[in-house]
């Protein structure tokens, strides 16, 4: 018996590593961005659940870094929208010179749902990335 829980533990984290590096050929997920995102801080009891909380970018620091090395300056639009679709966006010309990119996802980490919006702006010249921006808001429930 002692042998089979380590087997197994052992099997559990091959598929989970196998499952997590074939749900991104990119190389980035909005999911994995979010579960990978500090916890939410706690808001009092008495706020009200239709107030919507923005994350501050240097919470947001590691999921930048993400997003600039899968969309480095210089990557096509094409290739750009691709990326951003196949990590779980869905985008919007937002101008003819810039995109908006939105995830939403619920998350439940601790006793509360989160609903949890990533919105990406990505601004291109001559349909080549030259900035990208990125918020994350949530609505506690």
């Amino acid at each position: 018996m002692k042998k089979i829980i380590p087997l197994a533990a052992l099997s559990l984290t091959a598929l989970l590593t196998s499952h997590a590096l074939a749900a991104s050929p990119t190389g980035i997920s909005f999911r994995e961005l979010e579960y990978q995102q500090p916890r939410d801080p706690l808001l009092p009891a008495a706020q009200s659940s239709d107030i919507v909380e923005h994350t501050a970018p240097a919470r947001l620091a590691n999921a930048a870094a993400a997003l600039d090395a899968a969309i480095p300056v210089g990557t096509s639009r094409a290739d750009a929208e691709a990326i951003l679709r196949k990590a779980g966006a869905t985008c919007r010309p937002a101008t003819g010179t810039s995109e908006r990119c939105r995830y939403f996802d619920v998350s439940t980490r601790d006793p509360y749902v989160d609903a949890v919006r990533w919105n990406v702006r990505v601004d291109f010249a001559d349909d080549q990335v030259r900035r990208l921006s990125i918020d994350r808001s949530w609505v506690r429930s």
